[in-house]
């Protein structure tokens, strides 16, 4: 068995590299070197880690599927997609995140009362300090966890190999959710990718966002009006 590890783990890091090389090949030699440098920022601002080995595998993947098709989109599509990547749900431990009152969770309790079955935050944490409004910039433990009880059910299809994003619903937490201030009734996935979509378009997302792009590609410190331009725009 650690024979097959070793070798699964060694196969996995040939792949990394040599999306690497392709990565480096394409931005040097891309035509488009604007929207090459969108590309490196996107993949910049929802950084995944191979430090994990079950996400060495899949980080090319997640640019080259989650971020590239979007660079000229909507930042809306862009964060689902980015946030249902397998390479994002297994960096931050998503699939083992139960709702302590789904159907699994207390059918497992049933079974086996002493071993404890919950929530997971990182997805939800992340989401809200990184990918959208930043950090403390509005929201409250509450509003994590209330995420992150939304967010159950958003996993992969089968085990934890890299499968595609499937939801749960399983292990959804049921029940409607109040993420700043705002109720979202949905059930299911809806229930997220509702919170998904008022995040992507809330003006301090607009603002961290712009001062992120205004910083790339301006200045380490950008001029205040080329972010509110930015925002602007943004929103």
């Amino acid at each position: 068995r650690a024979a097959t590890q070793e070798n699964l783990r060694r196969e996995a890091r040939e792949r990394l590299l040599a999306g690497m090389a392709a990565r480096m090949q394409s931005a040097l030699a891309t035509p488009s070197p604007f929207v090459e440098r969108l590309a490196h920022f996107w993949a910049n601002h929802f950084a995944v880690s191979t430090d994990k080995v079950a996400v060495v595998g899949l980080a090319g993947a997640f640019e080259a599927d989650a971020l590239r098709p979007h660079v000229l989109g909507r930042f809306e599509d862009l964060l689902a997609a980015a946030t249902r990547h397998p390479a994002m749900l297994l960096f931050l431990d998503q699939p083992q995140s139960i709702g302590p009152r789904s159907v699994a969770a207390l059918g497992a309790a049933r079974r086996d009362p002493a071993v404890r079955r919950g929530l997971n935050e990182n997805l939800a944490r992340e989401i809200l300090e990184l990918h959208t409004l930043g950090v403390r910039n509005g929201y409250t433990q509450d509003d994590v966890t209330e995420f992150a009880r939304a967010l159950t059910g958003w996993g992969l299809d089968g085990e934890e190999d890299g499968g595609g994003f499937r939801f749960r619903p399983q292990l959804h937490e049921p029940g409607t959710r109040v993420v700043l201030g705002r109720r979202y009734p949905a059930p299911g996935e809806a229930q997220s990718l509702d919170i998904l979509r008022d995040l992507a378009r809330a003006p301090a997302t607009a603002r961290h966002i712009a001062f992120k792009l205004a910083r790339h590609f301006v200045a380490d410190a950008p001029p205040p009006a080329v972010v509110d331009r930015l925002a602007a725009a943004f929103l």
